[in-house]
């Protein structure tokens, strides 16, 4: 009986040694975390794009309007008016990158629909937000006259999508 107590105290010291073994070798530690938290960006229009007085002949051709607001197209096109670059100032982050897309449109009127696509704006490879978060740039794009197309007034729409 003697040593079947000892037998049963020392198991008991083993299963004491190794149970108190394994919770020293266990630890914490503490992970790190962080965040960046931007402004939304929001965008204004600040100046719609017009391509101005267009006077066409019978044939399709492309109206270009630069993002300076110069118009040009085919020799047997003119044109007059006030064509005007479209404007737009992105606000958000101040003096942080951004990219510039945009989503073609058309301009549809009395006549049949004209696209209005290839988009390009004038604020750099690498546009940037400035030092109060705005940055104010220039849209110029192709408009696609079809043949015998119809005289009177067209708009329209297209997207311009700025982000970080």
């Amino acid at each position: 009986m003697h040593s079947f107590r000892r037998c049963l105290t020392g198991a008991a010291g083993l299963l004491a040694f190794f149970g108190f073994a394994t919770a020293a070798m266990a630890t914490d530690q503490t992970g790190n975390a962080s965040a960046q938290i931007q402004t939304a960006i929001t965008i204004t229009e600040d100046t719609a794009m017009d391509f101005g007085i267009v006077a066409v002949d019978t044939s399709s051709g492309t109206v270009q309007i630069s993002t300076a607001g110069a118009v040009s197209g085919p020799a047997a096109y003119s044109f007059s008016g006030s064509p005007a670059a479209g404007t737009f100032t992105a606000s958000g982050d101040a003096s942080t990158a951004v990219t510039i897309s945009f989503t073609s449109g058309s301009l549809t009127g009395p006549g049949t629909a004209m696209t209005l696509d290839s988009l390009v704006h004038d604020a750099g490879g690498t546009p940037t937000t400035d030092g109060s978060g705005d940055l104010t740039f220039n849209v110029g794009a192709d408009l696609s006259v079809n043949a015998t197309q119809a005289t009177g007034s067209y708009t329209g729409t297209y997207t311009v999508t700025v982000n970080y």
